[in-house]
């Protein structure tokens, strides 16, 4: 069990080790800071870059056969996940954390994705290429719905109008949106003419980003550990729950083992890059403890040690095989 354990650590990407780093440094007190023009930057460029990633995903996927029921189950709780957080968590938590924690575990997390993959792997479970376009595909939806919730109950307050256009053409939604639909044009010649810089480059502006969310994270972690057992309810009971209310309809809609384990990972995951980078841009009433120190904390361990390996039971109990 333990060689097991350690390595599926392995298999792990360790920029997530960047996260941790900045979570020390800000524990320890250190003067490591980086600095506002910087911070938006590094979400500027991991939002576009997601984007863009995710629309040549969909463009260069080989077969889309059975894509249509796995993407219509994934969209079904892209958007019932965000509002059953807002609307659950909104009195309690307040208006820009309910909006965080909506966003954050509506969307998707790449890193969850390509760990099950692995975990497929090993246990010689085939999966279908566009599955990985799913994932893309299934990180913008519930960003959106967040922040059009957030405009519509904060316009209540501050009789500010809120509308879809307002949501639609902020900044984290037209990049990632704007992305998606460049990546989906981009003929090769000139996605390889842009690659190294979206693709080659992406992993050192993500470990920037993520220690500057471990600085952000830890100075207001206490706030997220006043929640007690509350949070594991948040973290760890709901990711599940959801993550099996789609392995359920996903195994009634006749989806191959292999794809309804990754698809029940991803509903029972949240964004560590996505739906932060969008937050950090569009909510400052939002702390980080409870977008980012939360599902990158608690969610995504518990999913590498509980959740995969048992949606890969489930599906085998589901499926009969």
């Amino acid at each position: 069990m333990l060689h097991q354990l350690y390595a599926h650590f392995l298999s792990i990407d360790l920029s997530l080790l960047f996260f941790f780093l900045g979570m020390l440094a800000a524990a320890l007190r250190s003067d490591l800071s980086i600095p506002a023009d910087i911070s938006k930057f590094l979400s500027i460029f991991m939002l576009l870059a997601l984007g863009l990633k995710g629309g040549h995903e969909v463009r260069i996927s080989p077969t889309l056969e059975g894509l249509l029921p796995t993407l219509s189950i994934g969209f079904f709780f892209c958007a019932l996940i965000p509002a059953v957080y807002f609307f659950a968590f909104r009195r309690w938590l307040g208006l820009g954390n309910a909006t965080g924690v909506a966003a954050a575990y509506g969307s998707v997390s790449a890193i969850t994705f390509i760990t099950a993959v692995e975990y497929l792997e090993n246990e010689g479970i085939t999966s279908s290429g566009y599955m990985v376009a799913a994932m893309a595909m299934m990180e913008i939806p519930a960003i959106i719905l967040a922040l059009y919730l957030y405009g519509r109950w904060r316009a209540s307050s501050t009789n500010t109008p809120a509308s879809w256009r307002g949501i639609l053409t902020g900044k984290s939604v037209v990049l990632l949106l704007g992305g998606f639909a460049i990546g989906l044009a981009l003929n090769e010649k000139s996605w390889n003419s842009i690659s190294p810089v979206v693709v080659g480059s992406f992993k050192g502006v993500l470990a920037f980003f993520l220690l500057d969310l471990g600085l952000l994270a830890q100075n207001q972690i206490r706030q997220a550990l006043q929640l007690k057992w509350r949070a594991l309810v948040l973290a760890v009971a709901l990711p599940l729950t959801m993550g099996t209310l789609a392995a359920l309809l996903l195994a009634a809609a006749g989806i191959e083992r292999g794809n309804l384990v990754l698809m029940s990972a991803l509903v029972g995951s949240a964004s560590y890059i996505a739906a932060p980078a969008a937050i950090r841009a569009s909510v400052p009433d939002a702390s980080p403890a409870f977008y980012v120190a939360l599902p990158l904390a608690i969610t995504f361990p518990m999913n590498v040690l509980i959740g995969i390996p048992y949606y890969i039971s489930l599906s085998a109990w589901l499926l009969g095989g």
